[in-house]
């Protein structure tokens, strides 16, 4: 870790809940690409401190993220416990001196982040706060372009007036004009992609360009963070933004709008400054879909296999044709532990409404070819799809009956979300969908159905083999 003591330009703050498996992904690439571009730097990861003193560990289990999400389990669980270190959190923060401090914004941290840049606020009114990610994305659609989200997590932030600034979009070169114009004592709300309130409605600025060449992106920088606080002996990776899919029921595709990754040659040699900078040789490539493009995959496992770099690294991956055994092998032999693909469907009639591209059969070939490459599989399935009968629920439990021996895991067992900005959630009225107040109703799918699906999934699961670590959400 860094000098505690340094003075920072810009404080990168991560707030509850986020997991305390790995540090923050998206904060330390920030921190990398500024401080290559001469801005100093401090990351907090306020979310693994609150879990070293939070009594109750399971509020931290990212399949029951409710507790930080729903206003009352939040104001009686942890408010309790966050309160008390608030006040301390801001004094670490303004103890480096920063001229901003940036906060990432996820539904599951936007009421902790409000509470402590409210507690900033107080303490030094003149600071800059700012905030990026997914979140504002959401916010400026409902309070600019008008555009309701009925599954909006609504907590204040607009209206506190804790925040100055939200940045739409990318953070790296946002951030860096940001500090320039701060330097320069210029307006820095003026930044593309910038939305702020004035005269009491949002105003938005021209929206900011993609980054075209993700090269330019340099490794992330975790020095800021103790790796012994993180209950995993990995460091994530991202290698690509997007996703070449367009399932239904998934915001990715809409929010980042094309798929874009980085060279084989780049990802090469991030692996090889990590495992040098850390002493840390195992990888979790954190991407949305890792084999987006075979060439540069291919190319990647050629690269580390040639250089005899030894590290081990996991991924999710789309099923495709051409995940087949051969590529597989090569992929195993670079050093590939574990694959998650994202199944959702044993019902051939559910997985075109969700525009999965893929057949069953060649998911049954693909799982079957993973596990020959002695590459441990985990799977994906969606519970409770608006259109999913119990027939077609029925077709699911058989095909993990029928291919168990392949899957080594389910991680991510899902009822069925309307997720914000998915095609799904954006065409309800297609699907017959009402929001009543215990959740979403289809005719073919209730929360009652969807919560005795997902419990018969568990079940099965936990039967065939009992080493499943089958987590389930609703």
């Amino acid at each position: 870790m860094r000098n505690v003591d340094q003075q920072a330009e810009l404080v990168l703050v991560m707030c509850p809940l986020w997991g305390v498996s790995q540090p923050p992904i998206g904060i330390s690439y920030l921190s990398g690409f500024l401080r290559k571009h001469g801005v100093s730097v401090r990351c907090f990861d306020f979310s693994a401190a609150l879990y070293k003193v939070f009594p109750e560990k399971k509020c931290w289990d990212l399949n029951f993220p409710e507790y930080f999400m729903t206003p009352e389990l939040f104001n009686l669980h942890i408010v309790p416990v966050l309160k008390p270190v608030l006040g301390d959190w801001a004094q670490q923060i303004l103890s480096v001196r920063p001229s901003v401090v940036g906060f990432s914004l996820f539904m599951s941290n936007m009421p902790a982040s409000l509470l402590l840049a409210q507690e900033l606020k107080k303490l030094a009114p003149r600071v800059p706060i700012v905030a990026g990610g997914c979140e504002v994305t959401r916010i400026k659609r409902i309070y600019v372009d008008g555009v309701i989200r009925r599954a909006h997590l609504d907590t204040g932030v607009i209206e506190s007036g804790a925040f100055d600034l939200f940045v739409d979009g990318e953070g790296e070169q946002a951030l860096l004009e940001i500090v320039s114009f701060i330097r320069k004592n210029e307006d820095y709300r003026t930044i593309k992609g910038g939305v702020y309130r004035e005269n009491g409605s949002l105003v938005a600025n021209q929206p900011r360009e993609l980054i075209r060449d993700l090269d330019i992106v340099p490794p992330p920088d975790f020095h800021d963070f103790n790796l012994d606080d993180y209950t995993k002996r990995s460091l994530p990776v991202i290698s690509s933004r997007g996703c070449v899919n367009r399932c239904t029921f998934c915001a990715d595709s809409p929010l980042w709008k094309v798929y874009r990754y980085q060279s084989a040659e780049r990802v090469f040699e991030e692996f090889s400054f990590l495992s040098g900078e850390y002493g840390i040789t195992d990888f979790e490539i954190v991407d949305s879909t890792f084999n987006g493009n075979i060439e540069r995959l291919d190319k990647l496992c050629a690269l580390i296999i040639e250089s005899r770099l030894k590290i081990r690294w996991s991924a999710k991956a789309t099923l495709r044709k051409e995940m087949d055994y051969a590529l597989l092998s090569r992929m195993q032999k670079s050093g590939c532990t574990d694959l998650s693909y994202g199944v959702e469907s044993g019902s051939y009639r559910v997985l075109q409404d969700m525009r999965k591209n893929t057949s069953l059969m060649e998911t049954k070939r693909i799982l079957r070819d993973t596990w020959k490459a002695k590459i441990r599989v985990n799977s994906f399935f969606l519970i409770g799809y608006p259109t999913e009968t119990e027939d077609d629920f029925q077709l699911t439990l058989d095909f993990v009956k029928e291919n168990a021996r392949y899957i080594h895991r389910f991680d991510q067992i899902t009822g069925c979300h309307l997720e914000e900005d998915s095609y799904l959630s954006l065409n309800s009225d297609k699907y017959s969908i009402e929001i009543k107040d215990d959740g979403w109703w289809s005719p073919q799918s209730t929360p009652a159905i969807r919560k005795e699906r997902l419990n018969r999934f568990r079940e099965l699961a936990r039967k065939l083999h009992a080493h499943y670590r089958c987590e389930v959400q609703l």
